[in-house]
């Protein structure tokens, strides 16, 4: 028999996406522009339907992954 973990029996409030948070824009020490917060936004809210990571960071370092892989695609960068 397999015992739940408690964190299993209770309900997790979900996170907050960007727009619902006030401090979103200065996360991490930058500030981004409303337009910027609506792309994440929008970004999160897919995320979340896929569930997914949806957490500012998730889409940070996704987006930085797909830059860096782009990157290298193009041979502006090696992956050494």
């Amino acid at each position: 028999m397999l015992a739940e973990s408690p964190a299993t029996l209770i309900p997790l409030i979900p996170a907050a996406v960007a727009h619902d948070h006030p401090d979103a824009p200065k996360q991490f020490g930058i500030r981004l522009s409303d337009e910027v917060m609506e792309l994440v936004s929008a970004i999160q809210e897919h995320r979340k339907t896929t569930n997914q990571p949806f957490t500012l960071s998730a889409v940070v370092e996704d987006a930085i992954r797909c830059h860096y892989n782009r990157l290298i695609r193009e041979g502006a960068i090696t992956d050494d």
